[in-house]
């Protein structure tokens, strides 16, 4: 047995593995499944399946019909889910690398997400330097214009993809595939801004357990005296993003094209 097996045996909770196996099971199976059903798909006895199928019943995960007996998923699980805003997790989440980012390198830096054919700014902070250039919060920019749209674009499925370089006139497709097929090979984007004359767009992905779901942006500038590069702003950047896409339950084992 390796070291990483022998450390996972050593952290199995069997009582909530069985039941994370049996709620894992009854997603797959939308008209329920009988206690034996049950016991024979996870190679499991009666005896380490029994309790835990009772116990999640009693405690409305589960639910049993009286006429067939088959044990189903209740929408207790989707009722916990909705308790916590997805959103509000993001932007609590983001807020202090945010806040680290424009401290270490004194730029601007906010974390957009796709809305549509738009990026919508969540969150943003300024630089503290008496001067710079930000973006504000709740502003919202076509995914054209923006490098946050085509990074998150990069990470997206491919029908999203297909979807959006539909949506776009037909001289754009190839530069546009090209472009977002670069984002994917680099993990990030660096180029300069279509909008501010001077400025340079460095943006980088952020995924939860599903993939990815914003980008945090810097649009970096050059101020006289600062000591802060571009490059180094964008390895800070790098590193938020790991941290954050950690924090929603994302791990790079999953895709290793996802890794930010």
């Amino acid at each position: 047995m390796t070291k990483t097996d022998d450390t996972k045996k050593k952290s199995t909770v069997p009582a909530v593995e069985k039941a994370l196996d049996v709620l894992e099971l009854l997603t797959e199976a939308p008209g329920g499944l009988t206690m034996n059903e049950i016991v024979d798909a996870l190679n499991r006895t009666m005896g380490e399946i029994y309790r835990v199928v009772i116990y999640l019943t009693e405690r409305g995960y589960l639910q049993q019909d009286p006429q067939t007996s088959r044990y189903a998923l209740t929408l207790r699980l989707f009722e916990l889910s909705h308790r916590h805003d997805p959103t509000e997790r993001l932007i609590h989440g983001a807020l202090p690398l945010l806040e680290r980012i424009a401290a270490r390198t004194s730029q601007s830096c906010h974390l957009g997400v796709l809305n549509r054919d738009n990026v919508l700014v969540l969150t943003s902070v300024a630089s503290p330097l008496p001067a710079g250039y930000a973006v504000r919060t709740g502003a919202l920019f076509p995914v054209s214009q923006t490098s946050s749209g085509h990074v998150i674009l990069a990470f997206s499925d491919e029908d999203t993809q297909a979807r959006h370089i539909a949506r776009q006139p037909k001289a754009d497709h190839d530069a546009l595939r090209a472009r977002l097929t670069r984002i994917r090979e680099t993990g990030f984007e660096d180029v300069p801004s279509t909008m501010i004359a001077g400025v340079r767009n460095l943006c980088v992905p952020v995924f939860d357990a599903r993939g990815v779901v914003a980008a945090i942006t810097s649009g970096f500038i050059h101020q006289i005296g600062t000591a802060s590069t571009a490059e180094d702003t964008l390895s800070a950047i790098r590193v938020a993003a790991q941290d954050l896409s950690r924090s929603l339950g994302f791990s790079p084992g999953d895709d290793p094209a996802k890794t930010p």
